[in-house]
């Protein structure tokens, strides 16, 4: 009998240890989601600029997201100890008369409430700009408050 109450109060406690771990994941997903989502649509909606891929890097824990981007999307997914050998193999094969817009890595400040996102943006022309762009949280949804290109 006691074993019995054991084994279902660990298995309750394991239940409840994964459902608050996957709410917790599902808010930074959306947190992460949501910056990406400003930052793709400030570089190519509010410039104006058309690129032939989407370059997105996660990280293991990150998920894929719709980003409303109609052409190619390209996800680099691996822990930062892989990512110069798995990206420098990518971009070896790579076509280079494609153009593409490269979202990397997602940095907050402390209280969340702040981003900085660097891009990398190459156009058919040869041109690269790498930049960072930072975004500050505001009722909910993120916008930009800078950007240094």
């Amino acid at each position: 009998m006691e074993k019995g109450i054991l084994r279902t109060g660990v298995v309750l406690a394991i239940f409840i240890l994964v459902v608050v771990v996957s709410a917790c994941a599902g808010w930074a997903e959306s947190e992460s989601d949501a910056v990406g989502r400003a930052v793709i649509a400030h570089e190519l909606d509010e410039r104006g600029v058309q690129v032939d891929e989407l370059i997105i890097r996660l990280s293991p824990g990150d998920f894929r997201a719709d980003f409303g981007y109609e052409g190619r999307i390209v996800w680099l997914v691996g822990p930062a100890y892989q990512r110069q050998y798995r990206e420098r193999e990518y971009f070896r094969v790579r076509d280079p008369e494609r153009s593409y817009l490269f979202v990397q890595d997602i940095r907050y400040d402390d209280p969340h409430n702040q981003a900085t996102v660097r891009v990398v943006l190459y156009l058919r022309t040869g041109q690269l700009s790498t930049r960072e762009v930072t975004l500050h949280k505001k009722g909910g949804s993120w916008e930009i408050r800078s950007d240094d290109g």
